[in-house]
């Protein structure tokens, strides 16, 4: 079921980036949305524009023209401050290389995006063992990254990015560190998880990857060239 308002809206997006006396198009004239509830992957090569558009659509950047709009609100006119209150609490980040902190235990890492919002969270540790439950790993809440599998670990980001009920999860190469068998089991994850109502955007470049989505955007050179 979707909201009747994009949870995300773009239109005309650009992000250029001056290179000596060129200018590189990373995006140029981009317009989507994303409602709530999809499960939607981002497709193309190296190089095509996909990972800038994941950075904008997590706030991780801003682009050189053009309007956003995250659950309502027009992201230019929501000062730095907002921005990253509204990126700690509604979005999720799961990357290729996991990034989680090694001398931090499984249950302490879950529970790093906590620290970033403002408002008192109520038995945060008891959400993060659910997170953890969610993915299977409550029986490795103690252990150390490096006592993990590969797809252990991503699945320990995955928990991280659940841990404040985000409206949006932003997934960046989640199975590129990972053999076939592994990286199926993270994207059947990520399909229950979109079952259960959450909304995810999945960045690959690879189109077996893509084919579990429900929906795929196409980006080449900076454009969408497809969105089916």
């Amino acid at each position: 079921m979707t909201d009747a308002l994009p949870l995300v809206c773009m239109r005309g997006v650009k992000k250029h980036y001056p290179v000596g006396s060129t200018v590189v198009k990373a995006l140029d004239d981009v317009s989507l949305d994303i409602r709530a509830g999809e499960f939607v992957a981002i497709v193309g090569p190296s190089g095509s524009g996909k990972s800038t558009l994941m950075h904008l659509l997590g706030f991780l950047d801003s682009p050189t023209g053009g309007e956003i709009h995250f659950d309502g609100e027009p992201v230019a006119q929501i000062g730095a401050n907002r921005r990253a209150m509204i990126r700690a609490e509604k979005i999720g980040f799961v990357f290729q290389s996991f990034n989680l902190l090694p001398r931090l235990s499984v249950l302490r890492n879950v529970l790093v995006p906590v620290s970033y919002i403002r408002r008192r969270v109520e038995r945060a540790e008891e959400r993060a063992l659910a997170a953890l439950d969610r993915v299977g790993l409550r029986d490795r809440a103690h252990h150390l990254p490096n006592q993990l599998s590969g797809g252990q670990r991503q699945r320990v980001a995955i928990a991280r990015s659940l841990i404040n009920e985000p409206r949006l999860v932003l997934a960046d190469e989640p199975t590129g560190n990972l053999d076939s068998r592994t990286a199926e089991s993270i994207l059947t994850l990520f399909e229950e998880l979109n079952a259960q109502g959450r909304t995810i955007v999945l960045v690959t470049h690879d189109p077996n990857v893509a084919a579990h989505a429900r929906r795929r955007v196409r980006v080449h050179d900076g454009k969408i060239v497809s969105d089916s």
